[in-house]
């Protein structure tokens, strides 16, 4: 029995030693593309740092990081804990069918901060509608939601339901609910990606149709929701995946509207002009969705080709917006002369100011983002 435990002792003295003479050996990681995420760089030793015990977490982290085979400790580490029956790994939870899915629990749903944006919101809509301008705000459902019969058992979610009561009530006819339409498509087609936060195309197209029904342009609503698509990578692996690098988490299709490819459009972003939506390069990249616009940005422009031919101005869009709108957009082009859209986590300037050069206005956010972040529509940031 001692010499079974010496040798137990041993061989984990050994591997302890390797891995850590490994790691100091190893260049450091900058950047982990199958994590999207940057790692934690080697701490600077001070003083300071010692005293307050931040040298030590960092140090921690900073091993945690930088281990030699991390990759395969993470995704063994993940499908030792799925064989287990453990359904939520690192905030994800592991749904029927090979989806994953982001826990968002009541603790994790800021209540407060949401009734502050639903405020804000609400504020906007008033300005604009004091000055003829027609504004709506969808907020797009979580896919726990959506996908609650594939939930694990016993899984924590919030009250959902109770959130988009109460941007009813601030917001009244001027709220877009997609939650029945979303629900209602999912057995036909796939709403949103199995390892990713985002809505998928065809999700983004439903979102698209009930703007266009509400802005009172059903006809578009029809046309579009019966137009081709077409598919832009069938190896998409998101940021869910990312969280647990699990090899049973089914690979996602991105798709977007077949007719927004080719497209005429004059397209501005910081400053460059481009003549498409789409940046093909992240196609072969891990961040596949940045393909939409090569990611998010404070303010893009977009300018349709068609009105500009026929000698016409068509209406001016708004749209104020997280990254769930860049799929949208694809299904818009065909009705307005010029969208704009702008991201509230890095646009500084006045939107109620802005939305008085634009017809229309949408607020387009997904319900647990609109919860967590600080909605300035009225005043500019700009110091």
């Amino acid at each position: 029995m001692k010499k079974r435990s010496l040798i137990l002792i041993s061989a984990a003295a050994v591997l302890l030693l390797t891995l850590s003479v490994g790691t100091m050996l190893t260049p450091d990681v900058e950047f982990s593309p199958d994590e999207n995420r940057y790692l934690t760089a080697k701490p600077e030793l001070t003083v300071k740092k010692l005293l307050d015990g931040s040298y030590e977490k960092q140090s921690e982290e900073y091993l945690s990081d930088q281990i030699i085979g991390r990759k395969k400790w993470v995704e063994t580490k993940s499908m030792t804990e799925a064989a287990l029956g453990v359904s939520d790994i690192n905030g994800i939870y592991l749904c029927i069918g090979g989806r994953g899915v982001e826990r968002v629990t009541e603790t994790d749903f800021d209540w407060k901060n949401y009734k502050k944006n639903l405020d804000a919101a609400a504020e906007l809509n008033r300005l604009c509608r004091d000055k003829g301008i027609e504004m709506q705000t969808m907020l797009v459902p979580t896919a726990a939601y959506v996908y609650a019969d594939k939930m694990p058992a016993h899984a924590l979610t919030f009250d959902e339901d109770g959130a988009f009561r109460q941007a009813a009530e601030l917001l009244g006819d001027g709220l877009i609910d997609v939650r029945n339409s979303l629900i209602a498509a999912k057995p036909y087609e796939n709403i949103y990606f199995m390892t990713d936060h985002h809505w998928t195309g065809r999700g983004a197209r439903i979102g698209a149709a009930q703007f266009l029904a509400a802005a009172g342009k059903a006809e578009s609503a029809r046309r579009i929701s019966a137009g081709e698509m077409e598919v832009l990578s069938r190896n998409f692996k998101g940021t869910l995946y990312s969280k647990v690098l699990l090899k049973t988490l089914e690979t996602d299709i991105i798709e977007t509207s077949a007719a927004a490819r080719g497209a005429d459009l004059r397209v501005e972003i910081e400053g460059k002009e481009y003549g498409s939506l789409y940046f093909d390069e992240y196609l072969s990249q891990k961040d596949k969705y940045a393909v939409y616009f090569g990611g998010n940005y404070a303010q893009v422009d977009i300018e349709t080709g068609p009105w500009a031919q026929v000698g016409q101005e068509g209406e001016k869009l708004l749209i104020v917006k997280d990254s769930f709108a860049n799929s949208m957009i694809p299904f818009l082009l065909d009705d307005f002369s010029k969208i704009t859209m702008v991201d509230t986590r890095f646009y500084r300037g006045d939107i109620s100011r802005l939305a008085e050069e634009y017809d229309r206005v949408l607020l387009v956010y997904s319900v647990n983002n609109f919860a967590k972040e600080k909605m300035v529509f009225t005043g500019s940031l700009l110091k």
